[in-house]
């Protein structure tokens, strides 16, 4: 009998993701007014706790790749909040600097500093907030989506990461050892909500370049869902607390959140995090292959 896939004889895997906290994006382009307090965002006092409530309901896994800034800002609701409730906590970056445009230097910093004592060493460290609670990252979400090949590979590898999550097409498993799980940008809020997104929805012919609402991010969404069990692949859907800021927002993923629970009810679905799906692939290399199909399209 040939070796499944998927845990259960699921037909895909899926991962429910989330991106961004806080004011650290906004502070690292200098878009935060100088005048105003840090460390009340509206996306973590109002949004991430209805997020996961919602997630509760369904009980749905979560990945959260969060700014290693805002284990210092926000530490009492990352370990009691979001890593409480059973969220993966993964790395998104010192401060949401774009990937893609650091120097070899400039990124080797951004790994120190991150897991340092200023990041989630001293996080996770003895006397630390996040001590029991949280646990080393495990993952990696670049800010925009690409990274610098072999050079972020090695350092993955050299800072423990067993994944990494940039724009491509496919689950795989490349050099360093590394998974591969990435996003596709029509599976991300983003992409449909922010006229700032103009340009990529028209590179790759999408929707045209003015927002959509939320009743096309579900249709895509789910059908993004359906692609991913066709193909027997694995599938990321990333939400931004700052986005799900709006009720039809709100609703929208409810929506796409009923809609993996009936897959997963019909068999069809893995819904695990990030950091489980890793580990399967590492156990199970034979269920992806070696070329993701790097996506190198940015935003910005």
């Amino acid at each position: 009998m040939a070796e499944e896939r998927w845990p259960n004889s699921a037909r895909a895997a899926v991962a429910l993701t989330m991106d961004n906290m806080g004011e650290a994006a906004d502070l690292n382009r200098g878009l935060w007014p100088v005048d105003v307090p840090i460390g009340s965002h509206p996306s973590v006092t109002k949004s991430i706790p209805r997020m996961l409530a919602l997630l509760a309901k369904y009980t749905i896994p979560a990945t959260y790749f969060i700014e290693s800034w805002n284990l210092s800002v926000y530490p009492d609701v990352i370990a009691d909040q979001i890593a409480a409730a059973g969220v993966e906590i993964a790395w998104h970056a010192w401060q949401h600097e774009p990937w893609g445009k650091l120097s070899a230097d400039e990124e080797r910093e951004n790994f120190e500093k991150s897991f340092g004592e200023s990041g989630i060493a001293g996080f996770i460290g003895k006397g630390g907030k996040g001590e029991g609670k949280v646990v080393q990252y495990r993952g990696f979400r670049p800010p925009g989506g690409i990274v610098h090949g072999e050079r972020t590979l090695k350092l993955c590898k050299e800072f423990g990461l067993g994944y990494i999550s940039p724009a491509a097409q496919e689950a795989a498993l490349v050099q360093e050892g590394i998974v591969v799980l990435p996003f596709r940008w029509q599976t991300v809020d983003a992409f449909f909500y922010m006229k700032e997104f103009a340009g990529l929805r028209k590179m790759k012919q999408e929707y045209g370049e003015d927002a959509q609402g939320p009743e096309v991010l579900v249709e895509r969404f789910c059908r993004e869902v359906d692609d991913a069990i066709e193909r027997g692949g694995y599938v990321s859907l990333l939400f931004h607390p700052f986005l799900t800021d709006r009720e039809e927002r709100f609703e929208a993923m409810e929506k796409v959140l009923k809609y993996l629970e009936k897959k997963r009810e019909e068999g069809s679905i893995w819904l695990a995090r990030d950091k489980e799906i890793e580990e399967w692939i590492q156990a199970h290399p034979q269920a992806v292959g070696n070329d993701p199909g790097w996506d190198n399209s940015s935003w910005r």
